[in-house]
């Protein structure tokens, strides 16, 4: 992924653009924001959601949100992830950017652009084409295979509390599987460098396991995460 500190300034812009992966962009984004400090994820002057639609009623949840104060005095930060935004959303998403309060700033991230209205564009800063590399499933996984495995079940538990304990939750499910090729990438690094390490073997099998389940509706993330964090 591109360097986020070259994309984004100190001092930022009220309201951008970002054209790429919604359901990557958002969380890479997230820990950019919070190793930089301007965001403490359990804070409610932080909203980030991921929606494979975006509609009218989520414009005026965002709305509502937007003029309230911020708790602590400092800045809030919206994060919208969206595969796709109706033209009333749209719409309303365009009154709050007309009308920024002071502090506040949004990233609205969309797969097109184009499909945005252009009185939307004209008062953001735009970021077309930010591609993947890999680098939100090696962050996500180097510290879950750092911590001890009671500190991965927290973790766990702290991931499907993310999405409101919606396990059937698309942007849970595309978080589990990064977590998974994450974690496999770091195992199998390791298995290159003793090919006869049968436990390496055996957890390189499980997560293969661990996906197909993930692909499979109606499978517990959070079981399926749990055991990760146990064999590993």
């Amino acid at each position: 992924m591109n360097n986020f500190s070259q994309l984004f300034p100190q001092d930022l812009y009220h309201s951008y653009v970002i054209e790429g992966n919604p359901e990557e962009i958002i969380y890479l984004l997230r820990i950019y924001l919070e190793e930089r400090g301007d965001i403490n994820k359990y804070s409610p002057d932080v909203m980030l959601n991921l929606y494979d639609s975006f509609n009218i009623e989520d414009g005026h949840r965002i709305k509502e949100w937007h003029q309230n104060k911020a708790t602590d005095g400092k800045k809030k930060i919206c994060i919208i992830g969206a595969k796709f935004i109706n033209r009333e959303a749209e719409q309303t998403l365009l009154k709050v950017i007309e009308e920024p309060t002071e502090n506040t700033h949004f990233f609205i991230i969309v797969p097109d652009s184009s499909l945005l209205l252009g009185t939307i564009l004209s008062r953001v800063q735009l970021i077309k084409n930010l591609q993947s590399d890999n680098k939100f499933e090696d962050k996500i996984a180097e510290g879950f295979i750092k911590a001890i495995p009671k500190n991965r079940i927290e973790k766990v538990a702290e991931i499907i509390k993310e999405f409101k304990d919606n396990e059937n939750s698309g942007g849970l499910r595309y978080y589990a599987i990064s977590l998974v090729n994450g974690l496999e990438r770091i195992i199998y690094e390791k298995w290159k460098k003793d090919l006869n390490n049968e436990d390496l073997k055996f957890i390189l099998g499980e997560f293969k396991s661990s996906r197909d389940f993930l692909s499979t509706p109606g499978c517990s993330v959070k079981m399926i995460l749990e055991h990760l964090a146990l064999v590993l």
